[in-house]
């Protein structure tokens, strides 16, 4: 209930400009997943 009522004190005073809402740091994605689907491979041409 607490944190109910956090979110909207919060959401009502970002609405009205009296708080900047914090900024959201990048979230790092990793490429070289495992358990990715792998592209099948191409053969070199001749």
């Amino acid at each position: 209930m607490f944190a109910k009522l956090h979110n909207v004190l919060e959401d009502m005073l970002v609405a009205l400009g009296l708080l900047d809402r914090p900024q959201l740091q990048p979230i790092p994605v990793r490429h070289d997943d495992p358990r990715a689907p792998k592209a099948p491979r191409q053969r070199p041409r001749r």
